[in-house]
């Protein structure tokens, strides 16, 4: 009874016969995407962009598309487990394009350079593509 009691107390601990237990990472394999791409009512061009961040054991990537670009452009990504930070260089024929930000469960933060110049960026975490869906108006008012 006091060797069950014992090596429960063991493993409630963290601490197995062979020795500490490992942490894993705290963000595991998955996809996320991150995107405000949407589409203007006036003439049906797209705007915004969608990234698309894959982790995997094997290692990391990334899927960068903009309005404008004929097609997704891929390409690697640097992730730190530890703050969620995320950074990475594309090359589209628009030129090169780097961001350098944070990942998070509700959005993606940071700054995004190109040939346009630097900018913010916060993108929302989306579960589905919402490209084909209106770019909100500017929301202006009068009183009559």
């Amino acid at each position: 009874m006091l060797q069950r009691t014992l090596l429960g107390g063991l493993l409630a601990s963290g601490v197995a016969l062979g020795g500490p237990v490992e942490a894993r990472p705290g963000w595991i394999s998955g996809t996320w995407v991150y995107a405000d791409l949407c589409t203007m009512p006036d003439d049906g061009a797209q705007a915004g962009r969608r990234i698309t961040l894959k982790r995997s054991p094997n290692g990391d990537g990334l899927i960068y598309e903009g309005a404008g670009l004929r097609a997704p452009v891929v390409t690697t990504v640097t992730v730190d487990d530890s703050t969620k930070d995320v950074a990475f260089r594309v090359e589209t024929e628009a030129g090169l394009v780097s961001f350098h930000g944070t990942a998070g469960p509700e959005a993606l933060v940071g700054t995004l350079d190109s040939a346009a110049g630097s900018q913010a960026v916060r993108l929302k975490r989306v579960l589905r593509s919402r490209a084909h869906e209106a770019c909100p108006g500017e929301t202006t008012g009068s009183i009559n």
